[in-house]
């Protein structure tokens, strides 16, 4: 609770730093925000191509990735911005008096706009190109209780990342080998879901969702795609890891704050 009381009370450095980071990253660009929709559509395009030529995908597999790539590239975006959000800030931790969890806080709101303009592109793909059961439906009021989740999730680890990076500066090449791994390990080339061959052993399905990307990306899917709505055994095991790792990463980021303007 003592975290979003201090977003609220120092919401000006907290407005201020998302500008910044808006402005730092679109400045002297002409194209402006549309490289938010750019970058997933040449990702997709060209992982669609590998696939559909070598793999033998279907024609929904470029729409099937995409629903599943927009959540993934939030996640990712704010766990690397956020393991130096403490150390690319040295001169504010040391100088001024803040809450130190509006660095990284500020970090996960923007590329939260981000998401907000790339899901955009995710609603006109699924227009143009519609599953036959996605039409709209009652299962699509699950939407913002995934996206709370998946903000939760990023919360407790981008807080956790943050804190340790300070500490051990070799946090930050772990994160990086780390992404990679998650990234095959995560249900967006792919499906795991009940339908998958995987669901045939039990003891590796269960132990596979115990990444809650996996639960979190099909729930997206689900909902999205075939107009169905999530798992409640996968998507609650990623409820119930996320809510754990919100409250580690809360607890170890407090407990070293007082420590950083030592530690850099």
């Amino acid at each position: 609770m003592q975290t979003f009381t201090d977003i609220y009370k120092y919401r000006f450095i907290l407005s201020n730093l998302v500008g910044k980071e808006l402005k730092a990253q679109y400045r002297n660009m002409s194209m402006g925000f549309l490289w938010a929709l750019l970058n997933p559509l040449v990702m997709v395009t060209v992982l669609s191509l590998a696939w559909t030529m070598f793999l033998g995908a279907d024609a929904s597999f470029p729409v099937l990735v995409l629903v599943a790539l927009i959540p993934y590239n939030f996640f990712t975006y704010c766990f690397n911005g956020c393991s130096a959000s403490i150390l690319g800030n040295v001169s504010l931790v040391k100088k001024i008096r803040f809450p130190r969890q509006i660095l990284p806080i500020s970090v996960i709101i923007t590329h939260l706009i981000h998401f907000a303009i790339q899901f955009v592109l995710v609603i006109a793909v699924l227009l143009i190109f519609p599953h036959p059961g996605s039409a709209l439906s009652i299962h699509l009021l699950w939407l913002p209780v995934i996206l709370v989740v998946q903000i939760g999730l990023v919360v407790g680890v981008g807080l956790l990342i943050a804190g340790l990076n300070v500490i051990y500066r070799d946090v930050q090449y772990i994160v990086e080998s780390l992404l990679v791994v998650l990234f095959w390990g995560s249900p967006i080339l792919w499906t795991a879901g009940p339908e998958s061959n995987l669901a045939a052993y039990p003891i590796l399905y269960h132990l596979y969702y115990l990444n809650p990307l996996a639960g979190i990306l099909e729930a997206w899917r689900s909902v999205l795609y075939y107009g169905r709505s999530p798992s409640l055994v996968t998507f609650g095991m990623a409820t119930g890891i996320a809510i754990l790792l919100g409250i580690i990463g809360v607890a170890s980021f407090w407990k070293h704050e007082r420590d950083f303007a030592d530690l850099i």
